[in-house]
């Protein structure tokens, strides 16, 4: 059996008391969403398994890979007490060496063939999607239940090179459905290929002649090697993500070529989507609850036809969720927006520690960083470093020295209370480019700033707010009081202790 097969880790984790199994009738619209986000606030640290979806006969997974770094760190095969300084190790070490090709399997030995859906047997509405949010998809006149698929795509730049990537899709039809696409995302770069145009040219410039519909596939039921694959910005557009997903087991990815369109995907998977994205072919998707806790408004989108719907016998449908922030995207994203300012922080100050994105904030918004500082200056370059690193998206950097836990809200509370004086530590820059989604960030002359992705606005938003950054380390060569830290001798004691009277 493949090392990447969907049933075998779940067959894993359920003899390792690792899923949690929902064996009550739930619906599909709102209430799943609520139960999944109820989980993300601490009540359940487990994948779960929605075994009776109302009205469907496909069982639901969320949370596979979930909202601490367990599942990120066996993922990449790293310890999980080093999961993030191990990950981004790991990571250069696979893209150094290009990974292991992916190699295709015969059609019929390919699980995610078992069942093959085309015209009009290949309808959306059998599988269980969820409304996230009680106002998702509203906005629109065709509001159509504001169900999304917040999957994996999969598509293919070059006739040797896979892109995995997430992106929002709301179904709209039986067989149609609209697709954010961020700009400048390897998918945006490969459908303005496609269809030989920049996304916001003026209409009057499109070669419809010469465009062509941009193919991909949506997948459901894939180990976590491949969310994260999909999820992570730092690997370059021009890799091929399979042979990256390979380097990371050193056992190569199987796939199969889809029914309907020049796209590969694990032959593993429980579910294919198959279709393509014709060009110029707009339509409005609905509000959605986005990673920073607002609710975004209607804009334009592409429009996604299905071609076909292939999956496995009795398949297992799985869902990544988003919404308020914590959620399973918001901590997926911020755990690579944090290895990324790991290797480029790293780059120029070997003394960095630990990088720690807050996903609580929304995935990017505010950073802290952790260094033992070794000349006056380096909190503030670490600072610089991260708010590049991560293009501006980050608005409030802290650095504290390494003796505080980045992790833990009340190490990081205690550094700023006695570590921190505002008028020698506070570093404010003003009138910086801010992430575009930012509802505080200003637009043009006090409107709040535009999304500027697909949303049919080809001007640039000002987009412009403040940068703050906060040291809260010690200064250097500053005789302070020493700190009450636990001992490590009596920690190991108590731990046995605690153990027998506790439990």
């Amino acid at each position: 059996m493949s090392v990447f097969d969907f049933r075998a880790f779940l067959d894993n984790l359920d003899s390792n008391d690792g899923l949690f199994r929902v064996p009550v009738e739930i619906d599909t619209l709102d209430d799943m969403g609520a139960f999944i986000a109820r989980a993300d606030y601490g009540e359940i640290n487990k994948p779960i398994l929605f075994e009776k979806p109302k009205g469907f006969d496909i069982p639901v997974l969320a949370n596979t890979v979930g909202h601490t770094y367990k599942q990120m760190a066996e993922a990449f095969g790293v310890p999980e007490d080093n999961a993030l300084p191990g990950t981004a190790t790991k990571m250069m070490q696979v893209l150094k060496t290009g990974g292991v090709p992916p190699v295709y399997v015969d059609a019929k030995n390919a699980p995610c063939k078992e069942i093959i859906l085309q015209g009009d047997e290949a309808d959306l509405s059998m599988l269980p999607a969820l409304r996230l949010n009680p106002q998702d998809g509203q906005g629109v006149p065709d509001y159509a239940e504001g169900r999304y698929l917040t999957s994996l795509c999969i598509s293919k730049p070059t006739e040797t090179s896979h892109n995995l990537s997430y992106h929002r899709f709301e179904i709209t039809g039986k067989r149609q459905g609209s697709v954010w696409v961020f700009r400048g995302t390897g998918d945006a770069r490969s459908m303005e290929n496609f269809w030989g145009a920049k996304i916001d040219d003026p209409s009057d410039s499109w070669d419809r002649d010469k465009a062509r519909p941009f193919p991909v596939a949506f997948v459901f039921g894939v180990t976590p090697e491949f969310i994260l694959a999909g999820a992570n910005a730092a690997l370059p557009h021009e890799s091929d993500d399979y042979a990256f997903i390979g380097g990371l087991r050193d056992k190569p990815v199987e796939m199969v070529k889809c029914e309907t369109v020049d796209v590969d995907v694990p032959a593993n998977a429980e579910i294919v989507v198959e279709g393509e994205m014709r060009p110029f072919n707009w339509t409005t998707q609905g509000q959605f609850a986005s990673f920073n806790g607002f609710y975004d408004v209607p804009r334009r989108r592409p429009i996604f036809d299905v071609t076909a719907i292939t999956m496995r016998k009795n398949p297992i449908f799985q869902h990544v969720h988003i919404g308020r922030p914590l959620n399973e995207c918001n901590s997926i994203a911020a755990f690579f927006r944090s290895v990324r300012a790991f290797v480029q922080i790293k780059e120029i100050m070997p003394n960095l520690v630990d990088v720690f994105v807050d996903p609580s904030a929304g995935c990017g918004f505010t950073a802290h960083i952790a260094i033992k500082k070794g000349r006056i200056g380096e909190p503030k370059m670490a600072m610089m470093r991260a708010y590049t690193a991560l293009g501006g998206f980050c608005k409030h950097v802290f650095v504290y020295d390494d003796d505080i836990d980045i992790r833990d809200a009340r190490e990081r509370d205690w550094a700023l209370a006695h570590r921190f004086i505002p008028d020698r530590d506070l570093m404010i820059i003003p009138n910086v480019l801010g992430m575009n989604i930012e509802p505080m960030a200003q637009g043009v002359i006090g409107s709040n700033s535009k999304l500027a992705v697909y949303d049919g606005y080809p001007e640039i938003p000002l987009n412009v707010r403040s940068f703050m950054g906060v040291d809260c380390t010690v200064p250097l060569n500053l005789k302070v009081m020493d700190r009450v830290v636990p001992i490590p001798d009596v920690e190991a004691r108590i731990d046995e202790i605690w153990k027998e009277v506790v439990g």
